[in-house]
């Protein structure tokens, strides 16, 4: 039977099946048309687990598998599904490096409505993210972590898949998402993974259930590959800092780490102390014991200012005159328009907002408010930041981003659930 009557009946491909029209493709043995006609049948009929373990690794087989020396703990890498305000990535790596876990991991630029943790980190004037996994070892030798842009070619099977997915609207799919994303966290060469699956009108998955699905996917798939794995549901149905937009979500990150409590500390926390039991092999409540202290003794802060050093990045974000230089120019405040609770946030439609405004020279904006809070008409909901006047068709877009109600809400949990 052929690959793709097997889907649509539901019939196991096996890895041969798989390895053929995968490796076809890229070869170009496989014609578009009938790549897109998978795609399309595993969109409409899904994939067993088992064979999506076996497309993980065929698409994991198409490229180079990275490996590094051995430590006293092993190396752990955490992979976000894309959110707003989200620089929990500042935060994890030094906290992680400090309690002793090695920490390398490749990062991507924005995509879409969300911010690229490669962007935020050139916001540190300076600092090298182009480098060689050799020269990345280096500095975690160094310093015990290193993050930087993705410089060899992982996985090139999901590059191409991706691509054509994108092009043929075959994108939303648990079993595609999942051999995607794992592949290259497989490829990437770390032990310990944890996966931030983001849930909510801001997130790839709007439904818990959806969200679940995947993460369960994806941590299966890790464990079947020998890797320590776990996922944390976590919401996006509001922005997860204050800060939107490079230099103000690096602010925030710093901030949190300067002692500042928020929901973004509270995930980093909650990440980074699930990296450090796996890694240790210690319990749950241990490991978020040693995230929480290596915040509050100062020592993930100085963790972090030795990485950005390591990476040949200025220091002056640390300093409270550059940040308060920033902080004051002002380019224009979003009211909220009564008096009431934060009923929704449109989270797309404001990282969309925030990406259009940094394109015109603004530094970003912060938002105070969440699903759920308190305001009072005229409240700021959310302050812009550039050297020029934000325009009122700016302020204007981010009002219609917030809908406020006068029916008391609850706030939406932070994370839903640990999947393990």
């Amino acid at each position: 039977m052929d690959v793709i009557e097997r889907v649509k009946n539901g019939k196991p491909l096996g890895k041969e099946a798989l390895a053929e029209i995968v490796n076809g493709y890229l070869s170009g043995t496989v014609s578009k048309e009938r790549m897109t006609a998978f795609l399309r049948a595993i969109c409409a009929f899904g994939l067993s687990e088992e064979d999506t373990v076996l497309l993980t690794e065929v698409m994991l087989e198409s490229g180079e598998r990275l490996s590094f020396k051995p430590r006293k703990y092993p190396y752990a890498d955490k992979h976000s599904t894309g959110g707003v305000a989200d620089s929990t990535t500042l935060i994890i790596a030094p906290i992680v490096a400090s309690c002793g876990v090695p920490f390398l991991k490749m990062s991507g630029r924005k995509l879409g409505h969300t911010g690229g943790t490669i962007d935020k980190l050139e916001c540190f004037e300076g600092l090298l993210t182009e480098m060689s996994v050799e020269e990345a070892e280096c500095v975690v030798d160094r310093v015990g972590a290193a993050v930087i842009a993705q410089t060899k070619e992982l996985v090139p099977a999901d590059k191409a898949l991706y691509k054509l997915r994108d092009e043929t609207d075959t994108v939303k799919s648990l079993p595609l998402i999942a051999s995607s994303v794992v592949s290259k966290k497989l490829a990437s060469g770390a032990e310990v993974l944890v996966l931030d699956v983001k849930t909510g009108v801001g997130a790839f998955m709007e439904s818990v259930t959806e969200a679940d699905s995947l993460a369960k996917l994806m941590v299966h798939i890790l464990k079947s590959a020998g890797k320590k794995a776990a996922a944390m549901l976590s919401d996006m149905n509001s922005p997860l800092g204050e800060g939107v937009g490079g230099v103000m979500e690096v602010i925030d990150a710093i901030e949190v780490l300067e002692g500042k409590r928020s929901r973004l500390r509270d995930l980093s926390v909650a990440i980074a102390g699930k990296i450090i039991s796996l890694a240790k092999e210690l319990s749950d409540e241990d490991g978020v014991k040693e995230a929480a202290s290596a915040l509050e003794t100062g020592s993930a802060l100085a963790k972090l200012r030795e990485i950005v050093a390591a990476q040949g990045g200025s220091l002056s974000l640390f300093k409270g005159e550059t940040r308060e230089r920033i902080l004051s120019k002002q380019a224009g405040t979003v009211p909220a328009k009564q008096t009431g609770y934060v009923r929704r946030i449109d989270c797309v439609r404001l990282g969309l907002l925030a990406r259009e405004f940094e394109k015109d020279g603004g530094y970003g904006m912060t938002v105070s408010a969440k699903v759920g809070s308190a305001v009072t008409k005229e409240h700021p909901l959310v302050r812009l930041y550039s050297e020029t006047q934000a325009s009122a068709e700016m302020l204007s877009a981010l009002s219609s981003c917030f809908e406020i109600t006068e029916q008391r809400l609850s706030p939406d949990p932070l994370i839903y659930r640990i999947v393990t």
